[in-house]
């Protein structure tokens, strides 16, 4: 059905099958990358190369589920993070994401550390926060958990929709695999594509780089003490 409609209505589609991932895939995490290649072998031959930018945005689409989720029920309760504390708490529980939680907690707790001065622990927390989402989404098979549960690290919806795409790296793998099939040459150009991405968000993003920059850019507040 789906190979037959046109790019706006396929979709829309996408995006019911995104929504549908959340669900799936956080009671068996393994499953996340089935639907990415669900949607490459759902995309016609002739329009392959948009299987992935659909499959990305429709993803960023479905991440704002969660936010509706509490606007909806804070209709009736009066009170916000009524599913969002509702899906952590079954996260923690459930025997196949248990383990999502204190993951999430540790990479928080590795950047936030002691908190630092006053002035620090706002940013750290910050910095804590959106580190421990990132975490959540990049390892296999924990992205539609921490889709569902990630207000309580990071409330605005937009940080909930503009981060669901980074739990989709082992899907696009999966997707440019299944590529090969139909079209290797496109299969091929995405592989080394994402692979290039993937070494230059090491080298510029998760080295470490851009923090030993910015430790030295500021200066040393007992130094500027001594100074004065």
């Amino acid at each position: 059905w789906c190979r037959r409609q046109p790019l706006l209505v396929r979709f829309w589609g996408f995006v019911g099958l995104m929504s549908v991932r959340l669900i799936v895939s956080t009671l068996v995490p393994p499953t996340s990358p089935g639907f990415g290649i669900i949607i490459q072998v759902a995309t016609p031959d002739e329009e392959k190369w948009t299987a992935m930018p659909c499959f990305l945005l429709a993803s960023a689409v479905a991440g704002a589920w969660p936010w509706i989720f509490d606007k909806l029920i804070s209709l009736v309760t009066q009170k916000d993070f009524w599913f969002t504390m509702g899906a952590k708490r079954f996260a923690d529980n459930y025997p196949l994401t248990c383990w999502t939680g204190p993951a999430m907690r540790e990479a928080f707790q590795r950047v936030y550390g002691d908190g630092g001065d006053e002035h620090q622990k706002e940013r750290n927390g910050k910095l804590g926060a959106s580190f421990a989402v990132v975490v959540g989404h990049v390892v296999p098979f924990m992205g539609a958990q921490t889709t569902i549960m990630q207000r309580y690290f990071l409330p605005h919806p937009l940080d909930t929709i503009v981060s669901q795409p980074f739990g989709m790296t082992e899907d696009l793998v999966s997707m440019a695999l299944a590529e090969a099939t139909s079209n290797p040459v496109l299969a091929s150009w995405s592989l080394t594509v994402l692979i290039v991405f993937f070494n230059f968000a090491r080298g510029l993003i998760f080295s470490g780089r851009w923090a030993d920059v910015e430790k030295h850019a500021t200066p040393d507040s007992s130094a500027v003490g001594a100074e004065r």
